[in-house]
């Protein structure tokens, strides 16, 4: 057995792991993250965006490069805002609509055929099927 799989180890690893610290963010825009959210809630394109990162603040990111960031940070915010709610609350909230429908008087069905089939011949109306 090597060391590394002693389990007498095993609260010595996880102590190192918790005094890890944490990764840098990975992207150069994330520290202008609620500047771009601003902007792109003020109408400005992400050409526009783009220009101004360039103009006042001496680096160059592409268009395409911010609406990768912006579209990645709102599929994660998607994520947390969609949740299904729980059964009971369904049951409870659809139970009437479901009434509602079941007491709603169904139309009678026909017990006459409208059509009439024939292999190879073009449908027919029948004579009751409310043609001429």
């Amino acid at each position: 057995m090597d060391s590394h799989s002693s389990p007498s180890q095993s609260p010595i690893v996880t102590a190192d792991l918790f005094d890890l610290p944490p990764k840098p963010p990975r992207s150069k825009l994330e520290p202008h993250r609620e500047l771009i959210r601003r902007l792109r809630r003020g109408g400005h394109t992400y050409r526009d965006i783009a220009a101004l990162f360039l103009m006042k603040m001496g680096f160059h990111v592409a268009p395409s490069t911010i609406h990768s960031f912006v579209k990645v940070r709102a599929q994660h915010k998607k994520i947390a805002q969609f949740e299904l709610p729980s059964p009971i609350t369904v049951a409870a909230s659809d139970s009437g609509a479901v009434r509602a429908l079941q007491a709603k008087p169904q139309p009678e069905k026909s017990q006459r055929p409208r059509f009439v089939f024939r292999e190879n011949e073009p449908l027919t109306l029948t004579n009751s099927g409310g043609g001429k």
